[in-house]
């Protein structure tokens, strides 16, 4: 709860605005981003994160695969192996994110990228007709539906604080289109 904290702080303020902080006799430390749960979080105005370490680690993932599967004749079976292991990579955490919509075509593009490969598609090739031809969605859908999941979730659960923290999420984002923005315009 207190580490939460400090991240909103960092997020308000600059450490001009304020100075050095202390909590309980330690100085606290200013940052640009801090990892929290597995995401990066960007200090400034607003709530930001940072999606390099996610791809980073996504393509890591898929190189550990493509360099182990030499022997693999099949396509679908490689494409099996990416979405298990290197797509959960991509969409951790993805439902509770606010990304931008450059991050979303971002991540799209890490996705394709594979695709290309598993397929001998070049990079400049679109595989859209190739995913509905597999009937897979591509990454800016499963991130929309992901978070359609996640929201319903959040709006039918029994816990009476996160239903509440939802309603204001939902209040203080609607009126600026952000929420529909981030699930459905993505």
């Amino acid at each position: 709860m207190l580490k939460s904290l400090i991240v909103l702080l960092l997020v308000k303020c600059t450490e001009k605005d304020i100075g050095p902080m202390n909590l309980c006799g330690n100085n606290v430390e200013w940052c640009e981003s801090i990892k929290y749960l597995g995401v990066y979080l960007q200090s400034g105005k607003c709530v930001k994160f940072n999606i390099n370490a996610t791809k980073r680690a996504f393509y890591a993932a898929c190189n550990s695969i493509f360099m182990h599967s030499s022997g693999i004749k099949n396509d679908m079976t490689l494409l099996h192996l990416q979405k298990t292991y290197s797509l959960s990579v991509l969409l951790y955490a993805i439902r509770a994110l606010l990304l931008t919509t450059r991050q979303v075509s971002e991540l799209n593009a890490c996705w394709n990228n594979v695709i290309c490969r598993v397929f001998g598609y070049n990079k400049w090739e679109s595989v859209s007709a190739l995913l509905l031809s597999l009937e897979r969605l591509n990454v800016k859908h499963l991130i929309m539906l992901r978070k359609i999941h996640f929201y319903k979730r959040l709006l039918f659960t029994s816990d009476i604080f996160i239903h509440n923290m939802f309603f204001t999420f939902l209040y203080n984002n609607c009126n600026d289109g952000i929420l529909f923005k981030s699930v459905f315009l993505s």
